[in-house]
């Protein structure tokens, strides 16, 4: 029997751009229409997340990272989150309805700007602030930001920069949304990089004092990571103002399962029924049996129990 047989297969876009990915309609349409996602992953969205970004309650709200290594869809879930803050009409091609349930609360009620930033020299300051500089422009904003040597204050900007957007939009908030930025923060000495950790820790404290509001893509830990152990005071206190998002394996399997190696009823009756005859041999594989179904022809690594032995393998007619 062929895998094309047991699997019903659909080609996925390697590499999601958050910027290019969500420059037309059709575009944005199709990437909150093919996002995967479990109802426990929707569940784990909901603190560190959607409570940050909502409007409704005066809470401390906070900066959020989502870390996910590349593959992992980091940039397509930043991507669907500001889709739908952006424009409540994505609620409906959200397939996960427990997500949309939770994702009401903030649908339709922010302006977006999405960027990347990989290793570039400019400061964070004057990145982001450019960004935000062109974004105003192009919305009929007036603001102009400060020369960074002349300031002394940086919520003070953030500040000035609100109240001129509130101008024009007094009953939305303002979603930035920033992906590769990892990749920046490694490029940074350290005098570098404790200017820009403080341009960071004033976005995330005016998240709690205006609708500002900003997500950052990255793709490990910053906050106990020995490689930024040299600002590690610095960045406890850019802790106290972000939550983290982690996107886990198993989110990455549900998605793989459901995406790459989706199977229907009859296809998924027929990998049971070759799989048990191999159940004996490995521990734990009766009691997984679901998981190798629905991940089949890959899995995690199982023990062979004659030799305890850890294999990675794929069991194939």
């Amino acid at each position: 029997m062929k895998y094309s047989e047991l699997i019903s297969f659909k080609p996925v876009e390697s590499t999601i751009q958050l910027v290019e990915g969500t420059k037309t309609e059709n575009g944005v349409k199709e990437l909150v229409q093919t996002y995967v996602m479990s109802d426990s992953m929707a569940e784990s969205l909901q603190a560190p997340v959607i409570d940050q970004l909502q409007m409704d309650e005066v809470v401390d709200n906070k900066g959020v990272f989502v870390v996910g290594n590349y593959g992992t869809g980091k940039s397509h879930l930043m991507s669907v989150i500001s889709a739908v803050a952006n424009d409540a009409g994505n609620l409906q091609y959200l397939q996960n309805q427990n997500f949309a349930k939770r994702m009401e609360r903030v649908a339709g009620k922010f302006e977006i700007l999405r960027l990347e930033i990989g290793g570039v020299t400019m400061t964070l300051y004057d990145i982001l602030f450019d960004y935000i500089e062109e974004d105003f422009q192009r919305r009929g904003i007036d603001f102009k930001k400060p020369d960074c040597s002349t300031v002394r204050d940086n919520k003070k900007v953030i500040r000035q920069m609100m109240e001129a957007f509130n101008a024009k939009y007094p009953d939305k908030g303002y979603l930035i949304v920033v992906d590769e930025f990892l990749a920046y923060l490694t490029s940074r000495d350290e005098r570098q990089l404790v200017l820009d950790l403080e341009v960071l820790r004033a976005f995330g404290e005016m998240c709690s004092k205006s609708n500002l509001r900003i997500i950052l893509g990255i793709q490990e830990k910053i906050f106990d990571n020995p490689k930024f152990s040299f600002v590690s005071e610095t960045l406890k206190h850019v802790s106290d103002r972000f939550t983290q998002m982690e996107i886990t394996k198993e989110d990455t399997e549900y998605v793989v399962s459901e995406r790459i190696l989706k199977k229907n009823p009859e296809q998924k009756a027929l990998i049971r029924n070759h799989l048990e005859k191999f159940s004996s041999l490995y521990s734990g594989m009766s009691t997984r049996m679901d998981e190798f179904v629905d991940l089949f022809p890959i899995h995690r690594p199982i023990s062979m129990c004659s030799t305890r032995s850890i294999l990675w393998r794929t069991v194939i007619f």
